[in-house]
């Protein structure tokens, strides 16, 4: 019983994470609008998830030294450390993408469908947390390609323009969709223990 707590405990932390870095996703635009209101929010949401990852981490941890858990057990609570990461590290690329500026409307609009792709991977991931029977593999592929013709686009777009800011938002949207594959591989794994590389 106070297995299944700690483990509960650790899944609800890597959820409220999920929700931070959604968050984050979803609002990051206004940000590279110049939205200094929004910029702080993002600030907030980087550190809340900073202290959530440190507090998974050390749960985990501490898992591990009190159990010594094997098979499923281990697995998910391996599982969720790097899931944990994944979702921190999405909020400082957001933070950071939040800092830059773009008035652009061309390139705001290929950003704002990388944007609607990303939040539709964390749909996803919010299924397969549930346990909902979704073919995550697939799901996600198809999001994530969305994603990275969008950041093609983007970059043959900014050739002509030399926009270094403007460049690395693409990039750093394009990585948020490769993590958000890599929780979804995590998720597989936990689950069957099965390798899968979602890309």
């Amino acid at each position: 019983m106070i297995v299944e707590r700690r483990l509960e405990k650790i899944r609800e932390g890597v959820l409220n994470l999920h929700d931070i870095a959604k968050k984050s996703v979803e609002m990051f635009i206004e940000g590279l609008r110049g939205n200094d209101e929004v910029r702080k929010k993002l600030e907030d949401l980087e550190v809340k998830a900073d202290l959530l990852h440190s507090d998974v981490d050390y749960d985990c941890i501490t898992f591990i030294a009190l159990f010594q858990p094997v098979a499923r057990d281990l697995r998910f609570v391996v599982g969720m450390m790097k899931i944990s990461s994944g979702y921190e590290r999405i909020t400082d690329l957001t933070l950071e993408i939040g800092y830059y500026y773009c008035d652009d409307d061309e390139l705001l609009a290929i950003f704002e469908e990388m944007r609607r792709s990303l939040v539709e991977m964390f749909e996803i991931l919010k299924k397969g947390y549930e346990g909902r029977d979704v073919d995550l593999v697939r799901m996600l592929k198809k999001q994530d390609n969305i994603v990275d013709n969008c950041y093609e686009r983007a970059i043959v777009y900014l050739k002509e323009k030399c926009d270094v800011e403007s460049v690395l938002v693409a990039r750093h949207l394009e990585r948020i969709g490769d993590i958000l594959c890599k929780i979804g591989s995590g998720l597989i794994f936990i689950e069957s223990g099965k390798r899968t590389i979602i890309k």
